[in-house]
């Protein structure tokens, strides 16, 4: 789709219009310099600024050599700067061949395959009178001082612009520091009275484009001496258009972008100065310098302000590095912390509860979430399950293995289609991915934070149609413009990353540590529960053998008596039938307990109404006869090995019908959430009746093996391992069973799953 604002053959609308400007193939000088520009070969003249008559005395031709235009201890000194380190601008000395003792001061750089001399003019040569009765080393001497008595960063801000004004002279001095989407924020400010103050004012990112700011870091210090001076053009044509651009980057009096220009006479400024502050390779921020009449500077004060940027650079790298060191200390003893609870807890999933309140301090969020195969685990602030969702799709889909933690300040702005319609809107997420046997994701998040954000004008540039086309122009005004900022959180650090990514580390090298310790324990504890229940096995099933050869010895005693069989006799076997007959019960009941221990778990995602249906056709067959009703109450999916499912619910319907004296039976089977004292949900399953119920003192004591709380021939009788059985698949879970029942109301049995 096209922008509504471009224009057939024309350059479209588009803020990233001013990061293709080539501004450092500008094609001229400032007329407060000149330039002559030789060819690294053979040092020869290639270009020149069209004001070099006012050093050479004349206008030189191309191709001239370098010991034709300068006297011989200068073309020495250039040369020297020939065999010399590259890219590193050199200040000098220079006399022309022409002069008896008249010398220049000059910069002379290599840069792509050209040696690069400039001159200052001569009335700049001479020393301006200082705003104090100090020298710039004096004054240099002062400003670190100051700087080393900082204690605390704020007042290092100030500190910095007021010595920066002391030093440069410039009627205004402001400390700018880059966020990082490269917008700008003025932190620290020194401004002469009687002009409003910018501090505190952000600047939008396309104030300084992408190729100023690789500029920056090239060349630390940037002056322009006089916005309405023309700039003086270098001959033969070299700018960006031209067949062969001479590339300025290092220039110290490279002319400056029309653009610039533009904005810089918006504000009223006449003259500026940036020093650039760059720590570890990357541009923090700048100091910049405004005056309201022209002022060129001096090569001397050039050189003490970039003295005073690499000065600054240090103090402020070591007071931020301080304060992350302090930071990071404290957060990591609740990193230490969390190591030593996961240690202790048989599995972080279950118990996020206890963990919640020390992971939220690692990297400073309002809640936190714990993602695995089986589900989600919560505490604190958290979206909806639905936004939950979303995140966890579009985590999966942008996972990066170089940097594996992924943050956003925007949810809305990050994962597509995400809605969260909580009370409390979560805006941030800093996912940390964990792929260990018990987690898949740790997902970290931070509330909305509702700002007031202040710009200097209206961060929006104007659209302007030119004969070129559309382009941007510099806003008009920068009063301060007052935006409100939602759908955001505060923005995770490098600190809050650094401490997440040395969690994932941590985590995931101790839960593999102890999957393994786990896998080994649980290997050898099968191999005992494999032998116990092979020996349960054998003995029930080498047990029931005698008792067959009783309960026939009994029945062929009744036939072969007769009529010798008297009534005593005849009770006494019956009475002995019916102790093998129980005898049988209590082996039955053994197989099966011994059954439901054996075998590794096969979890999956089951389905209530499935299992529950099919359980119940188990026990009282299809079509469900008159009298008895069962019910699933709601939908939902559990995690669990299926058929051990079937056979809890088997054992908890069969119970609710046998122990039940109403006309209409009644079992009920459904799900409800509970929330923890922390705030995590937790899903517990039931199973209700209408039965005859169980007294209060009695229902811990029914999960005992074997025990019954009526006569064995009351109720149709039983072995007593139901329940045992029951509680011996839900412990294998990870979860809890427990009853709460009045009787002759009925009974409630309940039961959670990891």
């Amino acid at each position: 789709m096209k922008d509504r604002n471009q224009q057939p053959g024309k350059t479209p609308v588009d803020l990233t219009n001013c990061d293709r400007e080539p501004i450092h193939l500008a094609g001229a000088v400032q007329p407060s310099g000149a330039l002559l520009a030789f060819e690294l070969g053979d040092l020869t003249l290639q270009y020149m600024s069209q004001n070099i008559d006012q050093w050479l005395g004349f206008t030189p031709e191309v191709g001239a050599e370098l010991d034709a235009l300068f006297a011989p201890e200068s073309t020495a000194a250039l040369r020297r700067v020939v065999k010399g380190i590259r890219e590193v601008v050199r200040p000098l000395k220079l006399r022309m061949a022409n002069a008896a003792d008249e010398s220049h001061s000059a910069a002379a750089h290599l840069y792509r395959g050209m040696l690069l001399v400039e001159f200052e003019k001569p009335e700049l040569d001479e020393p301006t009178p200082l705003a104090e009765d100090l020298s710039l080393p004096l004054q240099l001497t002062r400003a670190n001082q100051r700087l080393q008595r900082c204690t605390e960063l704020e007042q290092l801000y100030q500190v910095i612009a007021d010595e920066m004004r002391h030093i440069s002279g410039f009627d205004r001095v402001m400390l700018y520091r880059f966020a990082e989407d490269n917008h700008g924020e003025v932190i620290g400010e020194s401004v002469v009275e009687g002009i409003d103050s910018f501090l505190g004012l952000h600047y939008p990112a396309t104030d300084i484009p992408e190729q100023a700011r690789r500029l920056y870091v090239l060349n630390t210090v940037r002056s322009i001496g006089d916005v309405n001076a023309t700039p003086v053009p270098i001959m033969p044509a070299c700018h960006a258009d031209a067949r062969h651009p001479l590339d300025l980057s290092l220039s110290c009096f490279r002319a400056v972008s029309p653009i610039h220009i533009e904005y810089l006479r918006n504000m009223g400024v006449q003259a500026s100065m940036s020093v650039s502050i760059v720590i570890e390779g990357r541009l923090w921020g700048l100091i910049a310098c405004h005056h309201y009449s022209a002022k060129p500077l001096r090569l001397e004060e050039r050189a003490a302000c970039e003295i005073m940027g690499l000065v600054i650079g240090n103090y402020l790298s070591a007071r931020e590095q301080s304060e992350v060191n302090s930071a990071r200390n404290r957060r990591r003893k609740h990193y230490h912390k969390i190591l030593d609870l996961v240690t202790r807890t048989p599995a972080i999933w279950q118990a996020l509860d206890m963990l919640g309140p020390e992971l939220v301090k690692i990297v400073q969020s309002s809640g936190v979430a714990i993602c695995s195969e089986r589900g989600v685990q919560t505490f604190g602030s958290t979206p909806t399950p639905k936004g939950m969702a979303r995140i966890i799709e579009t985590l999966n889909d942008q996972l990066n293995s170089e940097d594996p933690v992924w943050s956003t300040h925007s949810l809305v702005e990050s994962v597509p289609d995400y809605n969260d319609d909580s009370s409390v809107k979560s805006c941030g997420c800093l996912a940390v991915p964990l792929f260990a046997p018990e987690a898949n994701w740790l997902l970290f998040f931070r509330d909305e934070f509702v700002s007031e954000v202040s710009w200097g004008g209206n961060p929006d540039k104007v659209a302007i149609e030119t004969s070129d086309g559309i382009r941007l122009s510099p806003r008009l005004s920068f009063e301060e413009w007052k935006v409100t900022v939602h759908n955001q959180s505060r923005r995770w650090s490098q600190i809050d990353r650094e401490m997440a990514s040395e969690l994932r580390s941590g985590l995931v090298e101790l839960l593999s540590l102890r999957a393994s310790e786990l896998l080994r324990v649980n290997d050898e504890l099968g191999k005992l529960n494999a032998d116990l229940d092979s020996f349960a096995y054998a003995a029930s099933h080498d047990l029931r053998e005698p008792l067959r050869g009783i309960n026939q010895t009994v029945y062929l005693l009744k036939h072969e008596l007769g009529a010798d069989l008297t009534d005593q006799i005849g009770q006494r076997l019956d009475t002995l039938g019916n102790l093998s007959s129980r005898m049988d019960e209590l082996i039955q009941g053994l197989l099966k307990l011994s059954r439901a221990g054996q075998g590794n778990l096969e979890k999956e995602q089951v389905d209530l109404r499935e299992v529950a249906e099919e359980a119940s056709e188990m026990v009282v067959g299809r079509p469900i006869p008159r009298g008895i009703d069962v019910l699933v109450k709601n939908e939902c999916t559990l995690w669990a090995d299926y058929l051990c499912l079937r056979e809890l619910l088997t054992n908890l319907i069969q119970n609710a019908l046998k122990y039940n004296e109403s006309d209409v039976k009644r079992v009920e089977i459904g799900s409800l959430e509970a929330s923890s004292p922390h705030g995590q949900a937790e899903n517990i399953y039931y199973v209700k009746d209408n039965g005859i119920g169980i007294a209060v003192d009695m229902v811990e004591e029914v999960f005992q093996i074997f025990r019954r709380l009526h006569l064995a021939e009351d109720y149709g009788g039983g072995s007593g391992a139901g329940l045992t059985i029951c509680k011996k698949i839900v412990t294998r879970h990870g979860g809890k069973i427990w009853i709460e029942s009045e009787p002759g109301t009925g009974s409630t049995v309940f039961f959670t799953l990891e």
